[in-house]
């Protein structure tokens, strides 16, 4: 379990205000967090040590800096959200402070003096190689790709979008699919439910879920 000082709600939430993440990005994010949380105490309370709080934060902050990463930022037959003035040059400011980065390299420049431990978590689960992650981390990457926009879809249904959306990868999808899988039965082999009915069972828990 990781043990780590984490922000506030409240302060949490000030970051999406503070850089002007887009309302698309940010949706996406607060998904993400619910299912991230969602398995994180599922797994709990079957005696896994996941610290349900790191998954939730981890979860929300995943693609926090996903902005400065985006090669352009204009609507298209997947993605058809209309970013602000303000939006925009927040993207600017952020691609010229940290050139050619990722979401989760700028992330752990931006939290690594006040949050270490989730800075290092934020790198770790953005990238694709990772392969040695926490329970925590290995929850927001599986939740993340269940997650496309701010709907639930199977692993099968993403991996379709990225195969249309990304046609010059084609030979990764076939090996990222075969990863996702692996860890996707590495949770749920744990949990009571099957993978496919992951968000009818949380809607029986009712909520935000």
């Amino acid at each position: 379990m990781i043990v780590a000082h984490l922000p506030a709600e409240e302060e949490s939430l000030q970051y999406f205000e503070d850089y002007k993440v887009p309302g698309n990005i940010k949706a996406h994010c607060q998904r993400v967090r619910d299912v991230s949380r969602f398995l994180a105490e599922e797994l709990y309370k079957k005696g896994i040590a996941v610290n349900v709080l790191f998954a939730d934060r981890l979860g929300l902050f995943h693609d926090l800096f996903k902005v400065a990463a985006l090669a352009e930022l204009k609507p298209n037959k997947f993605h058809n959200y209309q970013f602000s003035e303000d939006e925009i040059k927040m993207r600017e400011i952020l691609r010229e402070r940290y050139p050619q980065m990722y979401e989760g390299e700028i992330a752990y420049l931006v939290f690594r003096d006040i949050y270490p431990e989730l800075a290092i978590s934020l790198k770790r689960v953005s990238n694709p190689r990772e392969t040695d992650f926490s329970w925590e981390e290995k929850i927001v990457h599986y939740a993340d790709w269940r997650v496309f926009q701010d709907r639930i879809v199977s692993m099968k249904e993403r991996v379709a979008y990225l195969r249309e959306r990304y046609p010059e990868r084609e030979d990764a999808w076939d090996l990222f699919l075969a990863k996702m899988n692996a860890i996707e039965t590495s949770l749920f082999t744990l949990l009571s439910f099957p993978a496919e009915e992951l968000g009818e069972q949380m809607k029986k828990e009712g909520g935000n879920r």
